[in-house]
């Protein structure tokens, strides 16, 4: 395995190295000295004459009729680049060199996003909360949905574009606040979409989401009030832009895994706070918002298979990219193509460079972009099995737990959940698969391994010498044994620091977050921090480049502490998917054996490491992760198992200079615009849960 990845790694270098181009990085840097990269576009694709001359094109594998604009490049002196196989590396360049320039400037997979990005234009999309009754699996329940389909609509727009979102609140019993996940939203904090942010959007009013993307590739939004998520208030949001590996086709929709349980979600949440269920449960699993019955797959042979299954079309020797998208409740997946290699070209919006795998987890909330390289001589029948399969330690569901180490359980449900068909003159859509499993090894919900070899295109350096002090940035998910009276009178998941470091600094940090729904924390940033479940971590901002922060979630103890310390808490062994909101985050470590702060820190990875921002913490293991505090504002960190992040498993970070930048960047407009909903969300069903403490909001 290892030398085709170091094949795949030179071919990369060669094909970008050798073109006419040199993929020299151009564009405008964002920040305080550019302002105008930050601004909404000023024009949309109405305003907009195409005999005018500007840059536009279809992109691979976007939806019939959509096109990328780019107002500011006059197609004389720029061209889109992204044509043909060999050019996905590149997006837009100029025609010709400038005068006494030898290169071409361009915008290119190599191109630091961080630091430029083209400038599109405006794209509006409307999207209503509502509720409907569908049966994805044959089981008829009552969801939310946008717009009444599940998952919600694909928004769609391309590097550079401004996307501006107005939903709707349409529910009659509940608030609801969106977000856009993996979204830097640099210097745009109240447009995350979160409790902290943001009130919810009261029954019957609009709330208008803008913001512009700079980052491109594949990701999700979804809702962030409580765990109304499960209920299937999620879809697609895809940014079109350049590519680290060749492909011919690609699809506009993405394969979005989830498990999907039977009924309310807020009904499900009651086993995650019994003392006898123990945990909440899934009833089965989707696949593109399809599943079926545990009926055995034979009893669908012969039918159409294009009715039971989503299918995926390829022709012999193709190359297709696949987006990948897991916006489970409580289940990640192992992701796999029966007969067919996987290459991966970006995790989580971070262009990274191939590597080829057999399969491949997919996390609560992570994403990746794939290409699957067509058989040349596949079978007679033309279909291969896609499969999810929920990984071992990250499942429950109703009628069994998978556990691929455990020859005496069987699989409670079918993990056959897609089909890959050749359009071939003998394929045909009226026979199942007879395709047979790759030989995967590790069905674990860390793979380590595999993370770790996940390096991006753009490289970072990371300082070794944090900002922050390291022991005040090391937080345990852990569990209460004891029922929290109050709030919600059950034991709760959180995160908490070491009760020896605690007593050490005379802090508390050992209590679940609660975000109050009426006074969020963006509007309330010298109050948050002194109630006991305010979770607030203060970080300093800094615009260098070179300052980080570094963070440990540890699912173990210190050797020096005893777990008599942490009465009335205990640190399950459990893996958990942790999602920093505001930043991509780098993965200094991630370890399955215990965090010692006297000698974990000499094996960090500070050259180029993994860069996502969600990150799985391994069952009695630990990660270490930094980031860039150069997005000011009140940022979210939590378990993104719905489940635990409602039960309290979350913190709030607060990223400001000590005079209110945080505040003072969004301006009086955005603040009385915020204060405005607020006023809506009290007037309605604010005044009814206030004083609700039985989850934490988020």
């Amino acid at each position: 395995m290892a030398w085709r990845v170091n094949l795949i790694h030179s071919l990369f270098s060669v094909l970008v190295l050798s073109q006419a181009i040199s993929a020299i990085d151009f564009g405008q840097s964002y920040g305080s000295s550019d302002p105008n990269l930050l601004s909404p576009r000023q024009y949309t694709e109405d305003d907009l004459d195409e005999t005018s001359g500007h840059v536009s094109f279809h992109p691979e594998g976007a939806t019939e009729g959509f096109k990328c604009h780019y107002p500011g490049l006059n197609s004389k002196d720029w061209e889109g680049c992204n044509e043909g196989a060999d050019s996905r590396w590149c997006w837009i360049r100029q025609t010709e060199a400038n005068k006494d320039e030898s290169t071409r400037k361009a915008y290119t997979v190599t191109t630091d996003y961080d630091n430029y990005a083209p400038v599109g234009i405006q794209r509006h999309y409307y999207l209503d909360i509502a509720k409907h009754t569908i049966a994805p699996d044959g089981t008829p329940r009552e969801a939310r949905l946008f717009n009444g389909t599940y998952p919600g609509p694909l928004i769609e727009a391309c590097w550079g574009d401004t996307v501006i979102v107005h939903v709707t609140n349409k529910l009659d019993d509940e608030g609801s606040v969106i977000h856009w996940h993996g979204l830097r939203q640099y210097w745009n904090n109240d447009q995350d979409g979160v409790a902290l942010t943001q009130c919810p959007i009261a029954r019957g009013s609009t709330w208008t989401y803008n913001f512009t993307m700079l980052q491109y590739g594949t990701t999700w939004y979804h809702s962030h009030y409580s765990v109304q998520y499960a209920d299937g208030v999620l879809g697609p949001l895809i940014v079109h832009g350049p590519a680290s590996a060749p492909y011919d086709v690609a699809y506009a929709w993405p394969h979005f895994m989830t498990d999907w349980v039977h009924r309310r979600a807020e009904e499900e949440f009651e086993n995650e706070k019994s003392s006898k269920v123990r945990g909440s449960k899934a009833d089965n699993i989707l696949l593109d918002g399809m599943g079926r019955s545990p009926k055995a797959a034979s009893a669908y042979d012969g039918e159409d298979i294009r009715s039971s299954y989503p299918i995926t079309e390829i022709l012999p020797g193709q190359k297709v990219r696949l987006r990948l998208i897991n916006g489970a409740a409580g289940t990640s997946f192992i992701f796999s193509v029966d007969g067919h290699k996987i290459e991966v070209i970006a995790n989580d919006l971070v262009p990274v460079k191939p590597i080829v795998v057999d399969s491949l987890l997919v996390a609560i909330g992570q994403r990746y972009d794939i290409i699957v390289q067509g058989l040349k001589d596949p079978s007679h029948s033309g279909n291969y099995w896609i499969r999810t399969q929920p990984a071992d330690g990250c499942n429950t569901f109703r009628n069994g737990i998978f556990d691929s180490t455990d020859s005496t359980n069987p699989d409670p449900l079918d993990t056959r959940t897609g089909i890959l068909h050749y359009d071939m003159p003998n394929a045909t859509y009226f026979s199942l698969p007879y395709s047979t499993e790759n030989n995967i090894e590790d069905y674990s919900c860390a793979r380590i391994s595999e993370q770790n070899s996940l390096r991006p295109v753009v490289p970072w350096t990371i300082s070794k010498t944090p900002l922050n002090n390291l022991a005040l940035s090391t937080f345990y998910p852990a569990h209460q044994t004891k029922a929290d009276v109050k709030y919600g009178n059950y034991t709760h998941w959180l995160l908490r620091l070491d009760p020896l470091v605690e007593k050490e600094g005379g802090i508390k940090f050992h209590n679940p977050l609660f975000a109050n729904f009426s006074t969020p924390s963006l509007l309330n940033l010298t109050r948050i921090g002194h109630g006991e479940n305010d979770n607030v971590v203060r970080l300093p901002y800094s615009s260098n480049s070179s300052d980080f922060i570094h963070m440990v979630i540890d699912g173990s103890l210190l050797p020096v502490t005893k777990h008599a310390d942490l009465d009335p808490d205990v640190i399950p062994r459990l893996a958990h998917p942790m999602h920093w909101h505001g930043s991509d985050v780098v993965l200094l470590a991630q370890s399955d054996q215990p965090f010692d702060p006297a000698t974990s820190l000499d094996t960090w990875n500070y050259d180029n490491p993994p860069r996502r921002d969600t990150i799985m913490a391994p069952a009695g293991g630990y990660i270490a992760v930094a980031f860039k505090p150069d997005n000011p504002g009140v940022w979210l960190v939590h378990c993104h198992i719905a489940w635990h992040a409602s039960a309290g498993l979350a913190l709030q970070m607060v990223i400001d200079d000590g005079h209110s930048l945080a505040q003072g960047m969004l301006g009086d407009g955005k603040l009385q615009r915020l204060r405005d909903g607020c006023d809506e969300w009290k007037a309605d069903l604010g005044r009814l849960v206030a004083n609700k403490k039985e989850d934490s909001n988020v």
